[in-house]
């Protein structure tokens, strides 16, 4: 859906607050268990009419197959949080359950403006980090 930014969103795109952009809200499951609900940010409207007929599978592909845009990662951002009661309906968890919190900004590849801001909510009972030194 187009949307107003809020103050979060128009700063990882640094464009003014209330500027519309499309929002996407993505729920991965794994074996039919919720496991991560995604919200997806996009600061460019041209990429409306495409993302409209987004069902499932990979989101970057639709992008990269139906528009020719391939985005890199520029930063990722990690915490964590109690769910919320929406998130915990969407993730069938308990209110207040842990999640990890993964924001990341994605730029089209040879471009430094922001192509794409996500947060992601991920179930902290279905995840593990592994960081090798």
């Amino acid at each position: 859906m187009l949307r107003p930014a809020s103050a979060h969103v128009a700063e990882a795109f640094g464009i003014n607050e209330g500027e519309n952009v499309i929002h996407l809200r993505t729920l991965r499951r794994v074996n039919g268990v919720a496991l991560c609900l995604i919200d997806h940010y996009f600061a460019d409207l041209r990429f409306w009419p495409v993302l409209q007929t987004f069902s499932h599978g990979s989101l970057h592909d639709l992008l990269r197959d139906r528009l020719d845009v391939e985005l890199t990662r520029v930063r990722t951002k990690i915490s964590a949080r109690r769910a919320q009661a929406k998130e915990s309906k969407l993730l069938e968890i308990p209110n207040m359950a842990p999640l990890l919190c993964v924001r990341t900004l994605n730029s089209r590849e040879g471009e430094s403006l922001t192509a794409e801001y996500s947060v992601s909510l991920t179930r902290a009972d279905m995840i593990e980090f592994t960081m090798e030194h």
